[in-house]
């Protein structure tokens, strides 16, 4: 599979996503219809996104990691899929949340090769493939803000004052991270942890952090290690550092 055959594979998973979503009676696109391979209720619009994926990765030989069913499929070729990141602001209508696809050789972060985020509810798709990353299209690069007090941070969650000159929270971690990647903010942070580990599951950001890391982001921990080593399995998880260059070192400084 070739990274431009991984990307058309993404896009018609998502049309097909995306259409099957928007069907959904907004009054039952939050009812809890299970619980997930993760241990958290599984919503409706969650349940059909999922569903829809899968009938088209099926026909592929790969390997799929995702939130509800868990591993489907023996390929050689590992899949991370979030069919819906960003369930609550879908089901009450906001619209910013996405389908967050990434493919690799291996378990690996580092062996990605095609990474694909989309907001579902306005269409804007972010990609990277073969080194580049792109918004609709057009190559994206991260900002180049140098300073703490000039730069506009994604953080989860603030527990101190920090010397940044805004903090915002939007509740899809794929899109804020593709946000970071476009330059539209200057930085992501999360330093959640969950009994003593990082909250945040590789199918959740692993899509975006390859985008932000090939338009020129800085990717790291909250501890500054690299994540190339990071796997993109179940019981894996994260904390976060997501700058451009200039500003990863002086932001873990701040916030360690």
């Amino acid at each position: 599979m070739t990274p431009k055959d991984a990307l058309e594979i993404a896009m018609k998973v998502c049309e097909s996503v995306k259409s099957e979503v928007l069907k959904i009676n907004s009054n039952s696109c939050g009812l809890i219809v299970g619980i997930g391979k993760n241990g958290t209720p599984t919503k409706m619009i969650d349940a059909v996104a999922e569903k829809t994926a899968l009938n088209i990765l099926r026909e592929y030989d790969v390997k799929v990691i995702t939130e509800e069913s868990g591993v489907v499929g023996e390929g050689d070729i590992v899949v991370s899929l979030d069919p819906i990141d960003g369930t609550f602001n879908a089901v009450k209508n906001i619209p910013f949340f996405s389908l967050s696809i990434c493919f690799s050789y291996s378990y690996k972060f580092k062996d990605i090769f095609c990474a694909y985020v989309c907001n579902i509810a306005t269409d804007d798709e972010y990609y990277s493939i073969n080194g580049k990353s792109f918004k609709n299209g057009v190559r994206i690069h991260v900002s180049n803000v140098e300073n703490l007090e000039n730069a506009n941070v994604l953080f989860y969650y603030p527990q101190k004052q920090y010397p940044f000159k805004r903090i915002r929270i939007l509740g899809s971690a794929s899109l804020e991270i593709c946000y970071v990647a476009d330059g539209t903010f200057d930085a992501f942070v999360d330093i959640r942890l969950k009994n003593g580990r990082g909250f945040l599951r590789p199918f959740d950001v692993c899509s975006a952090l390859f985008i932000a890391k090939n338009a020129g982001a800085k990717v790291t921990d909250h501890r500054g290690r690299e994540l190339d080593d990071k796997m993109l399995t179940m019981d894996e998880r994260y904390t976060l550092v997501v700058s451009n260059k200039i500003l990863h070192d002086k932001i873990l400084k701040v916030i360690i």
